[in-house]
């Protein structure tokens, strides 16, 4: 099992709109986390999109996004001189995803201070371990 050696190297804030004060408090929240990579440049954003919806309409959407890169050395070694795919553990992957989830979390606290929608706060969300597999994997792109 490689150490997997990596570095923050940014956040970014793709999304945010309050579009309509609910009239109720019937609210369902969604959740997803986008994963974007680039096998070349040894990078992955690992991101935390956010609706609450009211009546099957979205009324405050969100989505943010931490950007790491993997060392160089250990990204030779994971995929063997960037001869084959990478595959990250599950467990790096998981807590990427709560970094991103708090990361988002921050963001909404941040942009709704002072507003009807302060009160919409994210709750802890656990990560779903029932899924077990071998990792999350970055095809190596033929060109």
């Amino acid at each position: 099992m490689v150490n997997i050696k990596y570095t923050l190297r940014g956040v970014s804030v793709e999304q945010f709109a309050t579009l309509f004060e609910p009239s109720s408090d019937k609210i369902e929240l969604n959740v997803l986390i986008p994963i974007k990579t680039n096998y070349n440049e040894r990078t992955l954003a690992v991101g935390a999109n956010i609706q609450y919806i009211e009546n099957g309409k979205p009324f405050l959407a969100a989505e943010a996004f931490c950007h790491y890169e993997i060392e160089e050395n250990c990204w030779n070694e994971l995929s063997d001189g960037y001869t084959k795919d990478v595959v990250l553990p599950k467990d790096l992957m998981d807590s990427l995803a709560r970094i991103a989830i708090g990361t988002i979390r921050g963001a909404i606290c941040v942009k709704t201070e002072n507003t009807p929608f302060a009160k919409y706060f994210l709750p802890i969300i656990e990560i779903d371990h029932s899924h077990e597999g071998e990792g999350f994997v970055i095809p190596k792109m033929v060109v």
